[in-house]
């Protein structure tokens, strides 16, 4: 009897406050998306929670209600007196290459697989819904703030649980209803950390994504508590990132910091250097370290792949068919009970770069790598013009596409989930950002105050200050 009362109560909590979040966001939709980014790093821990499968669609319902929030909250003209055109809500330079992408990639994921071609589709293209929502309800200065202190406070604690489970141990981690080899797993007789993520890979690219965002606003002021308490973090988060043993992640942190020097924080270089020269000195003296992070074997049976898909494209110029690999291929398996390479397992790419031309071909690529280089250029040309606090901002997601760039060489980065959610919630926000300076920086418009900084508003760089 006490069970039942228990469990009656506990849903009455949960509907509760399930009706309180659903009326703020329908108040504010803004806060749905800042709800979503500080949620899905905690996904992983549904893996352990005693709750039904279908608890794991709250990320895409949260989205698809934030959205519907948006709509119905959008801003409309109050009058029918004609206006001077007014600025979009945001800023999206890259658009052409996204909806290049969008839609071949729609289209090959109908016509290879027909009907179940939606599954390939969600997986790829879903969390662009993110640029929609900000395009109804943009981002205010002090919504980016929030956002900033989201991935910073939660790139902290998620590396604060990585260190633990080192403390803990394999041991210990399966004993709390993880499995061993899934969410579990070693390389060399070493842990892999995950923290609250389902694999380690996502916690070594979301903790790498956090520390150059994060480090890129927090060096512009360090004089604010917030930023000086995640730089003195910063080291734990670098050790975090690198016991989750994820290559891809070392690699996009080492260029997200040469952007960040080549950019603006020179005086960073000295201390890059020397971090260099002691770990060149220092892990040749650790065998199973410079094993685990230096073993070639890896990288030879990636590149045997590689070289078998790049034969492919001869024989089919437009591709496979979005979702004949990766991720996306996994989901659409286990919905058809049919594997594309005819193996146990669906092939794995581990590079973005190969797996778009193996599924649309050089178009596909072409696209990809299109949207990549004209979101960095605009990203990096907003460094030097936006107003102090969101020049920062816009180039930490700058330095994180320099990231996503080279570690997509070595993993399907923009598969791997919360990874995805962040890079078009970053790109949405930073256009945000770029469309309200722009309406502002109008003649006889008046400048406010943005909470990223002391400075005003109007306050603009040039790049030779940098």
């Amino acid at each position: 009897m006490i069970a039942y009362v228990a469990i009656a109560f506990a849903a009455v909590l949960v509907v509760g406050a399930g009706l309180f979040v659903a009326r703020a966001i329908l108040h504010r939709p803004q806060r749905g998306l800042l709800l979503l980014a500080a949620f899905v790093p905690l996904n992983g821990l549904l893996a352990i929670l005693p709750v039904p499968g279908v608890v794991s669609g709250w990320k895409e319902g949260l989205v698809l209600f934030t959205l519907g929030c948006a709509w119905l909250r959008r801003v409309r003209p109050r009058t029918s007196t004609p206006t001077p055109r007014p600025h979009p809500p945001l800023t999206m330079p890259w658009w052409p290459a996204a909806a290049l992408f969008v839609v071949f990639g729609v289209v090959s994921a109908l016509v290879s697989f027909g009907l179940i071609g939606f599954v390939a589709i969600k997986v790829t293209f879903f969390y662009m819904l993110l640029v929609g929502i900000l395009w109804l309800a943009p981002f205010d200065a002090r919504d980016r703030d929030n956002l900033v202190s989201v991935l910073m406070g939660m790139g902290v604690f998620t590396s604060l649980v990585g260190i633990a489970q080192l403390v803990l141990g394999p041991a210990f981690l399966v004993s709390l209803g993880y499995e061993y080899g899934t969410q579990v797993r070693t390389s060399g007789g070493l842990l892999r950390t995950f923290s609250t993520f389902n694999l380690p890979f996502p916690f070594g690219l979301y903790v790498m994504l956090a520390l150059l965002v994060g480090g890129a606003v927090a060096l512009a002021d360090p004089a604010r508590r917030r930023n000086a308490a995640f730089l003195w973090m910063s080291p734990i988060m670098v050790v975090a990132m690198a016991s989750s043993i994820v290559r891809g992640a070392i690699l996009g942190l080492l260029v997200g910091l040469i952007y960040l020097i080549a950019v603006r924080f020179r005086f960073l270089a000295v201390p890059l250097v020397v971090a260099g020269v002691a770990v060149a000195v220092i892990v040749p003296f650790v065998p199973k370290i410079s094993s685990v992070f230096f073993s070639s074997s890896s990288l030879n049976e990636r590149g045997d792949g590689w070289s078998d898909i790049i034969a492919s494209i001869l024989i089919h110029p437009f591709g496979q068919g979005l979702g004949a690999s990766g991720a996306a291929a996994d989901r659409i398996s286990t919905a058809s009970g049919v594997t594309f390479s005819g193996l146990s397992t669906n092939y794995q790419p581990d590079n973005y770069y190969v797996k778009s031309a193996l599924e649309l071909g050089p178009i596909g690529l072409w696209a990809v790598v299109a949207l990549l280089v004209t979101a960095l250029l605009w990203c990096t040309r907003l460094s030097r013009s936006l107003p102090r606090g969101d020049d920062a901002l816009a180039l930490g997601v700058g330095s994180s596409i320099v990231a996503a760039m080279f570690a997509s060489l070595v993993s399907t980065y923009f598969e791997i989930f919360p990874i995805d959610v962040y890079f078009w919630l970053l790109l949405g926000v930073v256009g945000c950002a770029a469309a309200q300076h722009e309406s502002v920086a109008t003649p006889g418009s008046s400048t406010g105050r943005s909470p990223f900084g002391r400075a005003a508003a109007g306050s603009r760089r040039t790049s030779a200050s940098y």
